[in-house]
């Protein structure tokens, strides 16, 4: 009798295995609203449970253009979401980059203040994307699109979810023998320590008052003096599953000064704290912003916030720590578990207090991929004019095309702190959305595939946004926006760098090297491993007796210069790979791993799965590997958007075939037909990548996995 109660009061819970299956679309039952309606668009038709993405069938919704439209459904009872799925439009589809997905139970500020879920970076004209939500709580489902100008469109709206659990006292928890999820902010009053101290009022105590105050004056904040790659740390005192960290900004003092910071947890003080794993980076903060980052359960006793660059200071005016079940054991603080090392920083080179700052773009070079007509010359957005209307004559712009550039040359090599961007104030806003700033010393593929500085989520109409940079070292800087048909305009470009140098002088060759042709890739690798230079390695001793290895390089126009003897070993070899479904007999899940980057499918050399929920692919290692980096080569023949909103997990389960292991990222776009590198320093023995959502194909024309034991 005692089992049938038990199981009854888990059904009742929602804690089922059933339950948790069976997911529900529970928007198609609430109630929408939106900021306005225009062209007959109104918010009920995104929950209509019809996926047409052509306006004309009226079947999507539509605000007028206006300033952080937003579009909101009630569930009408508070629900446990594990994803969203959103359907876009299928003309004018980059309107929708830069959209928040927030979700929770307040209705301040239209419900748009509520925990992020999600920032949409692109969805595929006409396509869908599933955003990953991980149980966030919430009875208002918001969609909010920042900036001035902005339409928001929407052609359906699915919030996958499973009824909040009932709150249970701890009797009655202890007997059921349950883990009831801990939601308090158990960084609330503890132990907290920082790099510095501003003053007295910027204690590190401050950031974990309980107070959302975002005003300095009021000694509600925390602030480290300006140093190089400062830093705050709470110790909660034992190790938690951390399923979020909400952050307040300041907004009296240099509310920006925060872009860029890292939030890290783990068990380790190594470096501080600072080398524990990644929980989010901090892109881009308006002033006393409260702002949630989903950490997916990272189990740590140690939550910092870093920021790497020179001179910078930090502030944070609160700092709220969300966890799940709580480990019961000791073991979960054991030092025996293998800490992931984040080297972001640490490399960091920052000039003496002599040191002056410019904005080395002026008296530059400018370049562009093309032009698209006598207003748009490429040296007009570094013209010391913050004019924005294009027929002015004050902005650069590029014709229609894949992946347009723009390029400065700063004549010498510079440690490049920040990059501002001036955008376009009279069309045309959210063109810049998704645009890449790149600063390197190399002009291979026309110095694109330099370095990565940041990623622009968007840029209000006429209005300058700045990206830190960290001091990267480079004399090009570029801004690359990928994909096809795009337009770059540019109306001012600063570049905010020191004369200071660290390291060797620049060898970037004078005249660009052209991308090779796509089918004569492997013909174009081939080369550049012929034309590698022998390279001598001596060592030496530095003041700490510690060995290091310096080499001697020759000045070459090839970006790659490793050592054969280096290259670290692709740990796919041997490994046995399946995926969930196969589409035809060229589409085998063993082509992934056949050491051949052919992005040409009917070539033989690419995976493929049929159209299906949640489509996965997996390779079996054969033992437990550290994974450094996982290179994916996308198809280049077409469909290269049906990679975007990809998981790779990494780990060491093979519940729900392997797809529930530890995220190392999420593919949220690929350029077509050529590999991306992506970082993990994750520990596992599967690594397997799944694309959520519903009739989706999965193509990988290879994968590689980089790593040791």
């Amino acid at each position: 009798m005692k089992d049938v109660i038990i199981l009854s009061l888990l059904g009742i819970l929602g804690m089922g295995r059933c339950s948790k299956d069976e997911l529900v679309n529970v928007a198609l039952r609430g109630k929408a609203a939106q900021s306005s309606t225009s062209y007959g668009g109104t918010a009920k038709r995104a929950i209509d449970g019809i996926w047409n993405p052509t306006y004309e069938y009226d079947s999507c919704s539509h605000t007028s253009g206006e300033t952080s439209p937003w579009w909101r459904v009630d569930l009408l009872e508070t629900y446990q979401v594990t994803s969203v799925t959103i359907t876009n439009r299928d003309t004018l589809a980059e309107r929708i980059n830069g959209a928040e997905i927030r979700i929770g139970n307040s209705l301040e500020n239209d419900g748009n203040s509520n925990p992020r879920c999600a920032l949409i970076s692109s969805i595929p004209a006409g396509g869908s994307t599933t955003f990953q939500c991980h149980g966030m709580q919430g009875q208002y489902v918001n969609v909010f699109l920042r900036g001035y100008m902005q339409y928001l469109t929407l052609c359906e709206v699915e919030v996958n979810a499973h009824p909040a659990p009932i709150e249970m006292g701890p009797t009655q928890a202890s007997e059921l023998n349950l883990i009831v999820p801990v939601t308090d902010n158990v960084a609330l009053k503890k132990t907290t320590r920082q790099s510095s101290q501003y003053s007295y009022m910027g204690g590190s105590n401050n950031a974990v008052d309980g107070r959302r105050l975002s005003m300095y004056k009021d000694k509600s904040c925390s602030r480290t003096k300006s140093q190089v790659n400062p830093w705050w740390r709470v110790d909660l005192q034992r190790a938690y599953n951390v399923t979020s960290i909400t952050v307040t900004n300041i907004e009296d003092v240099d509310p920006e000064m925060i872009d860029g910071a890292e939030i890290h947890i783990g068990n380790s003080l190594r470096n501080n704290g600072n080398s524990n794993p990644l929980c989010a980076v901090i892109s881009s903060y308006p002033a006393w912003e409260v702002m949630t980052f989903q950490c997916s359960g990272i189990e740590g006793r140690y939550v910092n916030v870093f920021l790497p660059g020179c001179n910078k200071h930090l502030s944070l005016c609160e700092v709220e720590v969300n966890v799940g079940s709580r480990p019961d054991m000791e073991e979960h603080l054991s030092s025996d578990r293998r800490v992931q090392d984040m080297k972001r920083g640490q490399d960091i080179l920052c000039p003496d207090h002599t040191t002056r700052y410019e904005n080395a773009a002026t008296g530059g070079i400018a370049s562009q991929s093309s032009q698209w007509d006598m207003f748009g010359d490429a040296n007009n957005a570094i013209d010391l004019s913050w004019t924005n209307r294009y027929l002015k004559g004050s902005c650069s712009h590029t014709k229609a095309e894949v992946d347009p550039w723009w390029r400065v040359d700063l004549s010498k090599t510079h440690n490049v702190t920040d990059v501002t961007i001036t955008n376009r104030g009279d069309c045309c806003s959210d063109r810049i959305s998704g645009a890449e700033i790149h600063v390197g010393d190399s002009l291979f593929n026309n110095g694109n595939s330099n370095p990565l500085c940041a990623r622009i989520p968007y840029i209000p109409a006429g209005q300058s946004r700045t990206f830190p940079c960290g001091g990267i070292s480079g004399r090009y800087v570029n801004i690359l926006l990928p994909g096809k048909e795009k337009y770059l305009t540019l109306c001012e470009v600063e570049v905010q760098a020191s004369t200071f140098q660290a390291g060797l002088p620049s060898t970037a060759p004078e005249t660009a090297v052209t991308a090779p042709n796509l089918n004569l890739a492997w013909l174009w690798d081939l080369l550049i491993s012929l034309r590698r230079p022998a390279i001598r390695k001596e060592e030496t001793y530095n003041q700490n007796n510690t060995d290091e290895e310096t080499f001697d390089h020759e000045k070459i126009s090839f970006e790659s210069q490793r050592p054969v003897d280096t290259v670290p070993e692709n740990l796919v070899s041997g490994g046995i790979e399946v995926h969930s479904s196969q589409y035809d007999n060229h589409g085998a899940a063993s082509n992934a791993t056949d050491r051949k980057r052919n992005p040409l499918y009917h070539a033989g050399s690419c995976s493929h799965t049929e159209a299906e929920t949640n489509p996965w692919w997996r390779v079996d290692l054969l033992d437990t590997y550290q994974v450094t980096f996982v290179t994916i080569t996308n198809r280049g023949d077409c469909c290269l958007h049906k990679i975007n909103g990809a998981e790779i997990r990494i780990g060491n389960s093979l519940e729900n075939n392997g797809t529930t292991n530890p995220l190392c990222a999420v593919i949220s776009e690929m350029r077509e037909g050529q590999p991306m590198d992506i970082p993990c320093n994750m520990e596992g023995h599967y690594v397997t990548i799944v694309l959520p959502g519903r009739e989706k194909y999965l193509a990988l024309c290879e994968v590689e996995v980089y790593g040791e034991k």
